[in-house]
């Protein structure tokens, strides 16, 4: 199953950040009133590796060193981790590009027994470049964490530009693992990347094969018969992509499709 929450692994810094700004303690003068509710201590993690368990990310991940390049290791993920965070609290994940925001994602945490806070809760969420719009953005990035639209604290992170000598990294993995749609898109846009579009549409479509629901896959694809010439079946993708909703992150994907035939049309 495809995490429902946000998660990132790169060439990163991971830092542990801790929420400011605890709810006032009850005044002396009223001593009925419930103790003050500890602030949420977060911590970001970028890793890869991670081996989402529903409702919430529970798994093993591989921290990223410094320094990694994307197309050389398996989807990176930013594992929030989180204690102390009351039900429906509302959790933004924003990913910021070197010139600007690049998206957003709003997460709600759910209703417990009693209404009770949550002692320990976990987003994992993928930071999607590689494939997409934001793959040449190289340079520092940040992942913003909010909670009910306070800022919470930020992890800084770099993309480095990759080498065709990590491909056969991806196709081991994709042997390895040859049902897994994800392997197959990327090593298809890490295919993109070193301009070996052939291969590139050939993992692509196998990808959409294995999972046709998933709106990021169509957009690669769409970018590659761009680049092409191949506007007409661009097109078709970019379009196939506004129709498809199996991710939390339709809302991001379908921006993406409509810039894309935006710039088709233009």
């Amino acid at each position: 199953m495809r995490p429902m929450f946000v998660y990132a692994r790169l060439c990163v810094v991971a830092a542990a950040l801790v929420v400011q700004g605890a709810v006032p303690a009850a005044a002396p003068a009223q001593p009925a009133s419930p103790p003050a509710a500890p602030a949420p201590a977060i911590a970001v993690i970028l890793a890869h590796g991670y081996k989402p368990a529903p409702p919430f990310g529970a798994g093993e991940l591989t921290p990223i060193d410094p320094g990694t390049t994307f197309v050389e290791t398996d989807l990176p993920y930013a594992i929030l981790k989180a204690t102390s965070l009351a039900p429906n609290a509302v959790v933004t994940l924003r990913v910021i590009d070197p010139n600007g925001i690049a998206y957003a994602v709003d997460v709600k945490t759910p209703q417990r027994h009693g209404n009770q806070p949550w002692q320990k809760f976990d987003f994992a969420s993928p930071i999607f470049i590689l494939g997409t719009p934001l793959e040449s953005h190289l340079g520092t990035w940040h992942f913003d964490v909010l909670l009910n639209g306070e800022p919470a604290g930020t992890t800084a992170f770099q993309w480095t530009r990759a080498t065709p000598a990590e491909l056969p990294k991806i196709k081991s993995a994709v042997d390895q693992s040859p049902q897994d749609p994800d392997l197959h898109w990327r090593y298809g846009a890490a295919f993109a990347v070193f301009g070996q579009l052939s291969d590139a549409i050939t993992e692509l479509q196998r990808a959409m094969l294995l999972d046709p629901t998933y709106a990021l896959y169509p957009i690669t694809l769409g970018r590659v018969y761009e680049q092409q010439g191949r506007t007409d079946e661009a097109a078709q993708q970019f379009q196939k992509a506004l129709g498809l909703h199996g991710s939390m992150f339709d809302s991001v994907f379908s921006a993406w499709a409509r810039a894309e035939l935006s710039a088709l049309q233009h």
